[in-house]
């Protein structure tokens, strides 16, 4: 038997050396080199000439070993192993040009895989620039395809329907694209095979029929569909028609339009489901109870919805709950294991002793947390309850069954005292016990016996001064608006193992200089120490944070020059020193180095000279604040390269200027470890107050000259920003007219001009800037009539006092020569036509009055009062009726006499 089956086999290899060459196979394996299909060695060839191979990666295709396929291709494997493809035909099991080489490749075209490569299973090309070309439609041909990724490839427009025919897909990944559909999703349909299923952030806003398709894919056990602007589903009447897969394990419906309804079609999948990810969607209302079906579930994410009510009872029955999260919503009360604590957590929340993450932050709970509430959380590691009315009422001496790596309580109650309890924690990755209404000392070993990675104590009342030597492994500071007292000594100062990137030290009682580590915070992006007492001079080791965004150190009392050496911060985006007694000239260096700057502030300080013309280099400024300091010369005329004043961010959207920092407006956001943020604050002069912008800053666009010693005329030049919303030169000695151009500032809301000595008319374009709500140009030496217009009317008549020689409303005096209006309003007259007519028929009427009393009495008194004059008016008044008696009888017998003849 053995015999016949050795015979069996040499003749199957006899039969193939003889096939060998009309197979198409050119080059054997006897001398090592690999068998290669000449169709498919041409078709890699032709594949590769689609590429711009920035970095040559694909440089060994066609080399002087082309016939050996397996070395050319196998540099890009990382899927399956060398024996599965250096073989006969290995180009037939797939083909992985992966996301390692992401950044390597811009393909320009796909042609003949289809034909060339007809058994291709596999073939990975995510993490590709494709330089927004369209999904070729050849591929849906491939109909042995298996595993499909095409994911962060820069592709865009439709997916083609002919996706339909590969009925053997299993795996496909079509994420993170700028992909849409065109109508509906049927193609997804018919693959019926398919049980990884990736398309977030593609456009499937016209997929009304998205819940119904998914339903039907039997084997499905991974689906992701987030950000895909998913339409709400209304209609659940196929509900009954669908057999449900017992395969979903894992989705994830985040960010799109899903409301309260997909509940009922959840429900159907709740002995298979593992993960669930409805956040950021419409949900609203409560959830509903449907008793015990989802015991498998391990994660639940709900967060940013209208989620009210509760939570339904059989979330206590979930034993392999790991991961809870129903953050920023409108929950009032909690249902664990049939205990209701209205406004409160209940204590059953502790029998979940699988749990691992809780998070119920910024929702309506009330009431206190108690050590009961932990009782059987020895799993727990991140405990999230932030932004409630919570107060934890735990004894002194209690000990935590968990060892937590994240805590958020901000605006929780933990005060008055430090809580004593975190001695038992070792490692705080993340710490956030900000508003808290802590009044106590920090005890020495929460700063040297636990490891702390971002801690945020701010907004509280904690006392006493800093430690004087490096923390464990701190990378984020936050111990603002506290009453820190005592200097910095080398708190600041890193270990070896620490990379400090955000210190933010602000409204304390620190005092004394900058004896400061600098040298060593070589990553440090923000630093702030405003609003303490810090004094002396900037040391010229600051230059050292060559990736600083964020300086600032204003309301101290910091004087001298700024050091040269903060050129090298050439990443500085926001630069605050308002308030001190810096001096010298105003740096020219900030406009050669300083390239990124988008507000500069150095609002109230010594500076002296002109402004350099290398200012006017900050074409992403978008607030510029030299105030209230000795600045002389004249306005430069150049400011018009300012240009981010001159435009705006048209597509609303947040703009990433560095690693964990973005921009929207003017406003930064610096993203911290743990899920919180630090936004800049600076004071704008606004509308003749001053106020502390942040979150609201929005598209602030802003120049403060004000308060300095400037002359010459304002250039015209300036008028060319015509996003600004608020420009003040007050408080200077400019003379001249005001440019006529200012009505280019379409934009504008607040204008100081006042305490100058400007001269000539206001210009009538004024009247054209229509959002403009403040406007002051008092004390200068204008004249002329003040231009007629809506935002000039209702303006505050105090803004053009001081000038003498001008006149029209709102002010009190009438220009010299002045005519009243006579035209016709809408109604048929004037209004000052309407105030004329009034005003002469109340006295008309006045005047009637005072006649028929002068004239009924000076007539009636006299006969009363005198008897001659009364017989004398009566026997006038009897013959006078006997008169026209008579007169009247002798007309009318005249008449009828002449009638009858």
């Amino acid at each position: 038997m053995g015999g016949r089956s050795l015979k069996l086999l040499y003749a199957f290899l006899t039969l193939f050396l003889h096939l060998k060459p009309a197979l198409g196979f050119t080059s054997g394996v006897g001398n090592g080199s690999v068998l290669c299909i000449e169709k498919e060695r041409q078709a890699l060839l032709e594949f590769k000439k689609g590429f711009v191979d920035v970095y040559g990666k694909l440089s060994s295709w066609g080399s002087k070993d082309e016939k050996n396929c397996c070395s050319q291709v196998l540099g890009f494997w990382s899927r399956y192993a060398v024996e599965h493809v250096c073989g006969v035909g290995f180009v037939r099991q797939g083909l992985d040009l992966c996301r390692s080489d992401r950044e390597m490749h811009k393909l320009l075209g796909l042609e003949n895989l289809d034909t060339a490569l007809p058994y291709l299973t596999t073939l990975v090309l995510g993490g590709n620039d494709f330089n927004q070309s369209h999904i070729p439609k050849f591929i849906g041909s491939l109909g042995n395809l298996k595993f499909l990724d095409l994911s962060w490839a820069n592709l865009s427009g439709p997916i083609p329907h002919q996706f339909g025919n590969l009925s053997l897909l299993q795996y496909l990944h079509l994420d993170n694209n700028d992909l849409k559909i065109v109508e509906n999703l049927e193609w997804l349909s018919r693959l019926s095979s398919i049980e990884d299923l990736d398309l977030s952030s593609t456009n499937l806003s016209v997929a009304n029929d998205w819940l119904e398709v998914v339903s039907q894919l039997p084997k499905l056990s991974n689906l992701n569909l987030s950000v895909c602007d998913l339409p709400p589903v209304t209609d659940l009447s196929f509900l009954p028609q669908i057999n449900f897969s017992n395969s979903l394990s894992f989705l994830d419906l985040s960010t799109n339009h899903v409301t309260q309804s997909i509940f009922s079609w959840l429900f159907n999948y709740g002995t298979s489901l593992v993960e669930i990810d409805l956040s950021d969607n419409q949900l609203g209302g409560s959830i509903p109870d449907t008793s015990s079906k989802m015991n498998s579930l391990q994660t639940l994410i709900l967060d940013d919805n209208q989620l009210g009510g509760g939570v339904p009872k059989f979330f206590g029955n979930m034993c392999a709950l790991q991961h809870l999260s129903i953050e920023n919503n409108k929950l009032s009360e909690l249902h664990l294991h049939g205990n209701q604590m209205k406004g409160s957590v209940p204590k059953s929340i502790g029998n979940l002793s699988a749990l691992q993450s809780l998070h119920l932050g910024s929702n309506l709970l009330e009431g206190e947390i108690s050590e009961q509430h932990f009782s059987n959380l020895s799993k727990l590691v991140e405990l999230s309850l932030s932004d409630n009315s919570l107060t934890f009422k735990v004894s002194d001496d209690w000990v935590p069954p968990f060892q937590l790596d994240a805590l958020n309580l901000s605006f929780c109650n933990l005060g008055p005292d430090f809580p004593k309890w975190f001695s038992t924690q070792t490692l705080f990755v993340n710490l956030d016990i900000s508003h808290n209404r802590i009044s106590d000392t920090i005890p020495s070993w929460f700063w040297y016996e636990t490891v702390l990675f971002s801690i945020n104590l701010s907004y509280n009342q904690i006392r006493g001064t800093l430690p004087n030597k490096p923390l464990n492994i701190v990378s984020t500071i936050n111990l603002s608006n506290n009453k820190f007292s005592g200097i910095l000594n080398n708190f600041l100062c890193p270990t070896s193992a620490q990379i400090l990137i955000y210190v933010d030290l602000s409204n304390n009682q620190l005092s004394g200089g900058l004896d400061v580590c600098f040298g060593q915070l070589t990553e440090l992006r923000i630093l702030n120490l405003a609003n303490n007492n810090l004094s002396g001079q900037i040391p010229d080791s600051m230059g050292s944070l060559i990736k600083l965004r964020v300086l600032d150190l204003s309301n101290n009392s910091f004087l001298g020059e700024l050091p040269l050496s903060l050129q090298n911060c050439t990443e500085l985006s926001f630069i605050n020193l308002r308030d001190n007694s810096f001096s010298g000239k105003l740096p020219s260096w900030m406009g050669e180095s300083l390239l990124s700057l988008i507000i500069l502030d150095l609002h109230s300080n010594k500076f002296q000279g002109c402004i350099p013309l290398q200012l006017c280099r900050l074409a992403h400024i978008q607030f510029f604040d030299l105030s209230q300091n000795n600045i002389s010369g004249n306005i430069p005329r150049c400011l018009y390269n300012l240009t981010a004043m001159a435009f705006k961010n048209t597509n609303n959207k947040p703009i990433n200027i560095a690693e964990f920092a973005y921009l929207d407006g003017t406003q930064f956001t610096f993203l911290v470890s743990g899920g919180g943020n630090y936004v800049f604050n600076t004071i704008v002069s606004w509308k003749g107050h001053s106020y502390v912008y942040g979150k609201n800053f929005g598209e602030m666009r802003s120049i403060d000259l004000s308060s300095n010693k400037l002359t010459g005329e304002i250039p015209a030049e300036i008028f060319n920003l015509t996003e600004m919303k608020t420009l003040n030169l007050s408080g200077n000695m400019l003379t001249g007219l005001i440019p006529q151009e200012i009505g280019r500032l379409e934009q504008l809301e607040s204008l100081d001009l006042s305490r100058n000595q400007l001269f000539g008319s206001i210009p009538a374009s004024i009247a054209d800037l229509n959002f403009l709500s403040f406007l002051n140009l008092s004390y200068n030496k204008l004249s002329g009539r003040i231009p007629t217009g809506t935002q000039i009317q209702i303006a505050n008549p105090f803004g053009f006092i001081g000038n003498l020689a001008l006149c029209g409303p709102p002010l009190t005096p009438k220009c010299l020569g002045d005519v009243e209006p006579n035209t016709e309003s809408p109604k048929g007259s004037s209004k000052n036509n309407q105030e004329d007519e009034d005003k002469f028929l109340k006295y008309l009427y006045i005047g009637m009055g005072l006649g028929f009393m002068v004239g009924f009495w000076g007539v009636c008194g006299s006969l009363m009062l005198n008897r001659s004059w009364r017989h004398l008016y009566f026997r006038m008044t009897s013959n006078l009726n006997d008169w026209l008696y008579v007169t009247m009888i002798v007309n009318i017998a005249r008449l009828q006499r002449m009638f009858q003849g």
